[in-house]
């Protein structure tokens, strides 16, 4: 490209030149043309005149012709290269995003599809094979993408190894299916790397004009969806765009974009949910949770938002803002009760939990008596030396960890024997089917059981019914957590300790009136 350039301005100069030696000649035959014929009759010198205007114009005309179809010539052909992408030589970009916006604008009744293409693992191969050898798949790769396009401009280069091809169809599913087969068809087969044969997947995401979009904008947007559904639904496929399916996907990433000014704004704010003793009645403290109340949409449910923050990266201040903020509220109540925090596996392996801990309970004065931290069975897959000696140092400073969603599908019991936890959490999904479905029970015995056995308290969260309630209190489990008994709600001073109806007379029994046990609280 800068030889090109350099090229482009020594042509340019080699311009000015020639325009200069044309008008000194201009001049010197201008001028010799006058001392010859200076004495001649003033009819003849005014037709000598008149030739030799003409005659230099001619050649004045002629070079500036020249000069101007090189010009044009060397504007087309950096045109073009501009145009390029200079590894594989398909059009890049730019180029096709003008090409295509063209197409929609000029032939609006010539259906066709688009494609967005993507390599598997493609960062696999870069890392095994080394950058070289992965070029080579790539200009191999859009080698066979530029034999399946009608013109030049129809196949680019996107992005490293995204790819985009567009190719008319007559409208017809059957046309559609067909079409889509053979370009996967031929994309699918090997590639030749270093005289060794590589076996590549290829990912797709195709949406048509016009049925899906009549803008490139839509369009784009649309293919790109329908990719990325590819992908998560485990590569090597083709995925058509589809409304119902991708306007999900297409919400979930306004939300992620809409997510760093929400926090920047404090759209997050912190409930939190009453946790009470099985055994006495009495409320033992509070579960944080997050919550989003969107400047338009109103609240966004956690089972939204949470999955799109550990996708992109916003769950580590999410969560430290949850835990800076239940922390400073806490502190501030009268009653010491205590404040249980979700800790992400992502915030863990990220950040020195126990630092950030540390360095919390020391700006907020919390005791840290009174902090739960609430661990997931996912950070213990692949948990390493590192993270589970931050957990005991945060344990031994007298703070509880408690194992979250326990049972939801890992190797529960291992985990239970890796880690002195302090308390186990039964998830939601066992408690509400307890009415229903005889095996939860079964699981909750054996963990009520084991944590016994082990010296942990168990909690049940999710309660929503009295029956679920009687259940496992009889079953021996130690707190209670639920819609039942307390819904989350936003504190903004000293807690109320109000006591649900179901159990008053609990509180009675126990020693502890209702009526009392406000004043106290008072």
């Amino acid at each position: 490209m800068i030889g090109f350039f350099g090229k482009y301005d020594r042509l340019f100069s080699k311009q000015i030149a020639a325009l200069s030696v044309l008008m000194v000649a201009n001049f010197i035959c201008a001028v010799t043309v006058s001392l010859i014929f200076s004495n001649q009759d003033p009819e003849i010198w005014s037709m000598v005149q008149l030739a030799t205007i003409a005659v230099i114009s001619m050649l004045s005309c002629i070079v500036l012709i020249q000069l101007n179809s090189s010009r044009v010539a060397a504007e087309e052909a950096m045109d073009t290269l501009v145009a390029k992408d200079k590894l594989t030589g398909l059009t890049n970009r730019e180029a096709f995003q003008r090409y295509l916006a063209n197409r929609v604008a000029n032939d609006s009744n010539q259906a066709f599809i688009l494609l967005l293409l993507d390599l598997d693992r493609f960062k696999e191969l870069n890392a095994f094979l080394g950058y070289s050898a992965a070029d080579q798949i790539l200009q191999q790769f859009a080698a066979r993408l530029a034999q399946l396009a009608e013109t030049e401009a129809d196949a680019a280069r996107i992005g490293g190894d995204e790819f985009a091809l567009v190719a008319p169809y007559d409208g017809s599913r059957s046309s559609l299916k067909t079409k889509v087969g053979k370009i996967f068809e031929t994309l699918y087969k090997p590639y030749l790397c270093n005289k060794q044969s590589v076996d590549m997947t290829v990912s797709m995401g195709t949406t048509l004009f016009p049925e899906d979009g009549e803008d490139p904008e839509s369009l784009n947007q649309n293919a790109y969806f329908a990719l990325q559904r590819a992908k998560k639904e485990g590569h090597n496929r083709v995925c058509c765009y589809e409304e119902a399916i991708d306007s999900k996907m297409m919400d979930d990433h306004f939300l992620s974009q809409d997510m760093d000014r929400a926090l920047q704004k404090g759209e997050f704010v912190v409930f939190f949910q009453p946790q009470f003793s099985f055994a006495t009645g009495r409320q033992t403290g509070f579960e944080a949770l997050v919550r989003w109340i969107h400047k338009d949409r109103g609240e966004i449910s956690p089972c939204v938002f949470i999955p799109i923050a550990e996708q992109n990266g916003l769950i580590v201040p999410i969560s430290e803002f949850v835990l800076r903020s239940a922390c400073q509220i806490a502190s501030q109540w009268k009653n010491p009760l205590k404040i249980a925090v979700n800790l992400s596996p992502i915030q863990m392996r990220q950040c020195i939990i126990s630092d950030l801990v540390t360095e919390i309970l020391f700006e907020t004065g919390l005791d840290p008596k009174r902090l739960e931290l609430e661990v997931t069975e996912s950070l213990f897959i692949d948990i390493n030396d590192e993270v589970s000696a931050d957990l005991l140092l945060l344990q031994r400073r007298g703070i509880s960890i408690a194992l979250d969603d326990f049972g939801t599908g890992y190797s529960s019991l291992a985990y239970l024997t890796s880690f002195p936890f302090d308390k186990i959490k039964i998830d939601r999904s066992f408690v509400q089917n307890l009415a229903t479905d005889d095996s939860s029970m079964a699981i909750i015995s054996a963990v009520i059981g084991m944590g016994k056995s082990l010296n942990m308290q168990i909690t049940a969260e999710g309660i929503e019914d009295y029956q679920a309630y009687e259940i496992l209190r009889l079953a021996g489990v130690d707190q209670a957590q639920g819609y039942l008994l307390g819904e989350p709600q936003e504190i903004e001073a000293e807690p109320e300790m109000a006591i649900p109806k179901i159990l008053e007379a609990q509180t009675e029994v126990a020693g502890d009136h209702p009526a009392i046990h406000r004043q106290q609280a008072s």
